[in-house]
């Protein structure tokens, strides 16, 4: 087996970073940030394969965030996820409405990954 798929966690509410660094950590290498600003620094700082972020962030919302990371990186995968309907996706490979449904998050991550490492 290949090396394991980075992923780079953005949350602002602690537990429901907490939670999914816990859950995706079972597969993946888990980065976390807690807002859009150092979601990016951590992006520069660590390359990872797949960026998950949540919408509505302190700074720098997770559409923006997606912008910036395709820009820089575009074979990343980018899952945004959130509460809203009617969000700007056209940066984003995956959009998962909240709340979170854990297997179809993994799942993505999964294959998003293998894609980026190809």
């Amino acid at each position: 087996m290949g090396e394991r798929i980075k992923v780079l966690l953005v949350e602002d509410d602690g537990d429901s970073r907490e939670l999914l660094a816990e859950l995706l950590e079972l597969d993946f290498d888990v980065i976390t940030a807690a807002d859009g600003v150092s979601g990016l620094q951590a992006f520069e700082a660590d390359h990872p394969d797949v960026v998950v972020t949540d919408e509505s962030l302190p700074g720098m919302c997770g559409t923006a965030l997606a912008q910036e990371v395709k820009h820089r990186q575009p074979k990343a995968g980018v899952i945004l996820v959130s509460g809203y309907t009617n969000v700007d996706s056209s940066s984003c490979d995956v959009v998962l409405r909240k709340p979170i449904d854990v297997e179809r998050l993994s799942a993505a991550v999964g294959s998003l990954g293998e894609a980026a490492k190809h």
